[in-house]
């Protein structure tokens, strides 16, 4: 009877490992070969700024980071930004009107294939047509990459898609305005970074890039960092949260005063009132507070246990006297 029971447990075992490792197997190798197609795409962003009937290009480098060979697809879209906020929406061609998706052709045109590890340059063309109307114009170059297929004729439903970000401009009676809506830092830190966040809204009617700097003071009015802003674009009647990280690598203590200052596309400077933040390591301030209160109380304990006692010697009596 013991015999037979060892062989149940150990044949229930075996079934459940079984069991497990074949759910594993089902799920967890499913979702690796579907994590295994990725695609690279540099530059993400371009923009051009491009006069009615003339033309600009430029190259855009694909690279197959997954685990096997994939079909790779492209195709361009328009969108336009949504007001007060940092989202856009894709939009469908209206009847009669060009948009970037008619002014943007890639080549090659057609899908391709990468195999792993390998890179492919992309061209594209901008045609700005003779009636372009002036302002902010936006579209997105799309790459597709598709798993090849394993049979003839058949193709999995496994894929990813990249996409790169093209701003035109057609010049004209064009404004690159904004203004600063808010300028924050956390009151009270312990240590850094420091993150700014400043709320910028575009009030223009073409994207740009709000440039400036943060300068900040420490208590005694010194200048201690200045943080560079730049590097993110803000569409026509959008609202963007731009975070600026202070990564001092000195050890931060009292009251810092930070001074905000931004130029628009037009050269005006924009200025934010100056907020103040206090870095207070407490850790430390609370280890120099026991410190003292150690020290205090030891000098107050070895007061009441030690006796010093001062004896005076005395002279005998001099003998011319």
């Amino acid at each position: 009877m013991k015999g037979k029971s060892y062989c149940s447990v150990r044949t229930v075992s075996f079934l459940i490992i079984f069991a497990i490792f074949g759910i594993f197997a089902f799920y967890g190798f499913n979702n690796l070969a579907q994590a295994a197609i990725g695609l690279n795409i540099q530059p993400i962003k371009v923009s051009h700024t491009i006069k009615p009937s003339e033309s600009a290009f430029g190259k855009i480098q694909i690279t197959n980071a997954g685990d096997e060979a994939v079909s790779v697809e492209s195709k361009v879209e328009d969108f336009v930004p949504m007001a007060g906020t940092i989202n856009i929406q894709f939009v469908g061609r209206a009847p009669g009107v060009t948009t970037v998706r008619d002014w943007i052709t890639l080549e090659p045109a057609k899908s391709f294939i990468l195999q792993k590890g390998e890179a492919k340059e992309i061209v594209y063309t901008i045609n700005a047509p003779s009636n372009a109307e002036p302002g902010g114009h936006f579209g997105v170059a799309f790459f597709k990459a598709t798993q090849l297929a394993n049979k003839v004729g058949e193709q999995l439903n496994i894929g990813t898609q990249v996409g790169m970000l093209i701003f035109v401009t057609i010049p004209g009676n064009n404004l690159q305005k904004g203004q600063i809506l808010d300028f924050s830092a956390p009151n009270f830190i312990q240590k850094g970074p420091v993150d700014f966040k400043i709320k910028f809204e575009n009030t223009g009617t073409v994207h740009f890039e709000p440039k400036g700097e943060i300068k900040i003071f420490n208590i005694f009015g010194k200048e201690v960092a200045n943080l560079l802003v730049e590097g993110q674009v803000v569409l026509p009647s959008g609202v963007r949260d731009l975070v600026i990280s202070w990564k001092s690598a000195n050890f931060l203590l009292g009251r810092y005063r930070a001074q905000l200052s931004l130029k628009d596309g037009e050269g005006n400077v924009l200025t934010a009132k100056s907020i103040a933040f206090y870095a207070i390591p407490i850790w430390y301030v609370l280890g120099f507070l026991a410190s003292v209160a150690i020290l205090f109380f030891g000098l107050k304990f070895l007061k009441k246990r030690l006796k010093i006692s001062v004896s005076f010697e005395k002279k005998p009596p001099s003998s011319n006297s």
